[in-house]
């Protein structure tokens, strides 16, 4: 296999998607708008409403030891992980969807999959392509999403309070399970394309990893879940066995023709 018609592959479908606002504009927005917006929400409520809500919080006989009686610095500390980081862990999904989804099931919509087919390159080379222009882009705006909200929770963390909260082990856990989130999205869109007519369909169907994340915030605050190392470090593992999986299938039934 020639990697390098590979990258090439993956270079220009992400000139494509970087070449059209209504795909980037949003992909970017979003995620940069919540990664400031989020933070400094999260503080204000902190300095004004975090003892009224720990106090109610702690009245569920669930709720996690850290939050009884906690300050605010103890629940903007409990708050900016456990609740925001999960939130911000959708990134990779979403950005990884929207991607992968224009990738492949847009080459059906625009009718462009004949000039691409058309070029000597394998099956295998082509999936690694269109999988190099999906996962690249999203790994660097996640880390970058991840970025700007720690650093501006940092900031507002040492200005009020003078302690760092972040990072600790589990937020950059959290970091480290984002790209094995994007291969696993990836690669259910790998499978999804084959069999439908064109964007929102793939979109629609990978969107579904988010529940499972968007429950995460909630199990933590009724102690149903511990996001510690051990929590993401077994996630990392049960994603890599699924992304080995789905690569694997993905490979063996993927074929050029599909795109058409």
């Amino acid at each position: 296999m020639d990697t390098g018609k590979s990258y090439a592959i993956a270079i220009k479908d992400i000139k494509e998607v970087f070449s059209s606002i209504s795909i980037y504009g949003p992909m970017l927005a979003v995620p940069l708008f919540f990664a400031i917006v989020l933070p400094v929400l999260t503080f204000y409520v902190t300095i004004y409403a975090a003892p009224a809500i720990a106090s109610r919080i702690s009245t569920l006989a669930t709720v996690p030891a850290a939050l009884h009686g906690a300050g605010a610095a103890t629940f903007m500390a409990y708050f900016s992980v456990n609740i925001l980081g999960p939130i911000f862990l959708t990134m990779p999904i979403l950005t990884a969807a929207v991607i992968a989804a224009d990738s492949f099931a847009g080459e059906k919509e625009r009718k462009t999959a004949e000039s691409l087919l058309a070029t000597p390159v394998s099956a295998s080379e082509l999936l690694l392509g269109k999988i190099l222009a999906s996962f690249i882009p999203t790994v660097i705006l996640t880390l970058v999403v991840f970025a700007i909200y720690g650093s501006i929770t940092e900031y507002l963390s040492i200005i009020t309070f003078h302690l760092h909260i972040l990072p600790t082990l589990p937020w950059l856990m959290m970091i480290l399970t984002a790209p094995f989130l994007a291969i696993v999205t990836i690669g259910i869109i790998v499978l999804v394309s084959a069999h439908v007519r064109g964007i929102k369909e793939a979109q629609q169907v990978s969107t579904l990893l988010i529940l499972p994340i968007l429950i995460m915030p909630f199990a933590s605050i009724l102690g149903l879940a511990d996001l510690t190392v051990g929590f993401f470090a077994y996630t990392i593992l049960l994603l890599s066995l699924v992304s080995i999986v789905l690569f694997y299938i993905g490979v063996k039934t993927f074929r050029k023709e599909s795109m058409l």
